[in-house]
């Protein structure tokens, strides 16, 4: 008599881990987001991060959060602290400083003109304004600051009959006047380089409006401009990241006629990582 086996297959079902949401407190904040991405696709469970206030928020298992934590050991060191120096003029040997403008001369009636180019050699002096900060946090430095540093320049062309107008340029944008100063982000890179942010502070934003002025209305709005850049410098080198423009106008009148002289001086303004 034959017997009939039957055999019934059953399907194995393997439980992944579970999914947990892990919050670790970090130096690095963002920063560290590449690595561990790489970290968490490389399992074979995955998971998700994102940053909140520079702590990493994981969504992963038990056993990739622990891979994670040992890769932070190795990455995520406590920042170094940086001093940002800021310098206006320069220390190097003398630089010819040209002006140009235009004179107007009036002598017994007879009107002429003509061009006048000074070669003016001088030492420029420079001022210099320095912070300390930690590597990836912000250091401000105001616009009076900036300003203030030019007394030294300034003192050398000042004159009663000048009128002056100045601008502060950053990486060749002019600073509107309603900027309070820019905002300098370090970051020190493996290579031993520091990549440096350089972004507006405290922008204020008039929103346009119309104000009636002897029967004519007219747009007070402020235009808005932003400075958002980054550069990589060396450390320990001083690089020109913008410049100070004046114009002056010299005008003067007596008994042989009139004169007016306009001439540009731009001064440099560098930036040392340290």
């Amino acid at each position: 008599m034959a017997i009939a086996l039957s055999v019934i297959l059953l399907p194995i079902f393997t439980h992944a881990a579970p999914f947990q949401t892990y919050v670790i407190a970090t130096y690095g904040g963002e920063t560290l987001l590449p690595a561990v991405r790489q970290q968490l696709s490389a399992s074979a469970d995955g998971g998700s991060v994102t940053t909140y206030q520079d702590k990493l928020v994981l969504n992963t298992t038990p056993a990739n959060y622990q891979a994670v934590q040992q890769l932070l050991t190795q990455i995520d060191t406590q920042p170094q602290a940086l001093t940002v120096a800021v310098r206006v003029g320069n220390n190097s040997s003398a630089q010819g400083n040209i002006r140009q403008g235009q004179v107007i001369i009036n002598n017994q009636g007879i009107q002429g003109s003509g061009i006048i180019n000074q070669s003016n050699n001088q030492q420029q002096s420079s001022s210099l304004y320095q912070v300390q900060t930690l590597s990836g946090s912000a250091a401000s430095i105001s616009t009076g600051m900036l300003w203030s540093l030019t007394q030294n320049y300034n003192a050398t062309i000042y004159s009663p009959y000048n009128q002056s107008s100045r601008q502060i340029i950053i990486q060749q944008q002019v600073l509107l006047p309603t900027t309070q100063g820019i905002q300098v982000i370090p970051r020190l890179l493996a290579n031993g380089q520091v990549e440096v942010q350089l972004a507006q502070v405290n922008e204020v934003h008039v929103k346009p409006n119309l104000s009636y002025n002897q029967g004519n209305y007219h747009n007070r709005a402020i235009q808005y401009q932003s400075l958002n850049t980054r550069i990589t410098v060396p450390r320990g080198q001083w690089v020109t990241i913008g410049q100070i423009s004046q114009n002056l106008q010299n005008q003067r009148s007596n008994m042989h006629g009139n004169s007016a002289i306009n001439s540009n001086n731009s001064i440099p303004i560098q930036l040392l990582v340290q």
